[in-house]
């Protein structure tokens, strides 16, 4: 069999993960009493050709992701990255860093990508620049770079608006052999992205990056989920308007699903109508454990 870049979804949700702390609506409840119900905040692996490991987002599950990275066969090793990149510095996306140090796993040397202005902003950490001291970890901030030499793809860096209270946002593109895959978990809007890169369009956006497959912030269905909540201070665009923009999948279309689902997000549900919409316009919702070949 040719060899191929797979990537594999370690997570969907959003940064707290279902069940989410403090939370006892219906979902997070049915997760606590159903393991089979849980879903690890956002983080996908990548396998190069050469059989190297590398995570994107290093989250509070970093155990039980790692372990589902490695497969079924019980006799087989529990994969360990052998580098990291990281989108943002909020807490969901890096809540796993310390158990790379010498409390957990105690690497040597695990390369960790970030943004320069991340990289700055992470180093005021009294934990990182420990870890860093010891030799567990090294920081590097590079716009583009393939992890290993003969892994067969690149990862480039894409500033994406956000929230920027610890720093800088970015989409990762991941260049494979055959295809390219934007992860992009967070924004702020469809609005501020598509004027941040001069285009008028969803569509317009991913043709400009020659974009096959699309993993994009799915955070809220609507705005109505979280009653109480003011979410123009946790902005994300949702699902319900995304799909009114894209509409109905065409022939040539990149195939787009969307991922870091909050714990009040209905299509979470299998079932769900929210769920059997967004399959209708021929989109998808992403699911742990699936797998992508580029």
């Amino acid at each position: 069999m040719e060899p191929r870049v797979i990537v594999t979804i370690l997570g969907t949700a959003q940064d707290a993960g279902i069940p989410q702390a403090g939370c006892s609506c219906e979902r997070c409840s049915n997760a606590h009493d159903n393991p089979e119900l849980k879903r690890y905040p956002v983080s996908i692996g990548v396998e190069g050709l050469d059989g190297s490991k590398h995570l994107i987002e290093v989250t509070k599950n970093l155990s039980e992701q790692l372990r589902l990275w490695s497969g079924n066969n019980i006799e087989q090793k529990i994969f360990i990255p052998d580098s990291v990149t990281i989108t943002h510095l909020h807490l969901g996306h890096i809540e796993g860093i310390g158990q790379f140090g010498k409390p957990v796993m105690g690497l040597k040397e695990l390369p960790i990508y970030l943004s320069q202005m991340n990289n700055d902003s992470i180093q005021k950490r009294n934990d990182i620049r420990l870890m860093i001291e010891e030799g567990n970890i090294r920081l590097l901030s590079r716009n583009h770079f393939q992890p290993t030499n003969d892994c067969g793809f690149t990862l480039e860096f894409i500033s994406i608006p956000h929230r920027s209270e610890l720093g800088d946002t970015s989409a990762i593109l991941i260049k494979g052999p055959k295809k390219n895959l934007l992860f992009m978990p967070d924004q702020d809007s469809w609005n501020d992205t598509l004027d941040s890169f001069s285009v008028r369009s969803i569509r317009e956006l991913l043709t400009s990056l020659r974009i096959d497959i699309a993993l994009v912030d799915g955070t809220f269905w609507n705005l109505n989920e979280l009653p109480g909540r003011d979410l123009s201070k946790i902005p994300h665009p949702t699902i319900e308007d995304s799909i009114h923009y894209l509409g109905t999948k065409k022939t040539n279309d990149p195939d787009i699903s969307f991922i870091h689902l909050n714990h009040s997000n209905p299509v979470n549900d299998h079932d769900s109508e929210e769920r059997k919409l967004v399959e209708s316009y021929g989109w998808s919702i992403c699911e742990r454990n699936d797998t992508l070949s580029i």
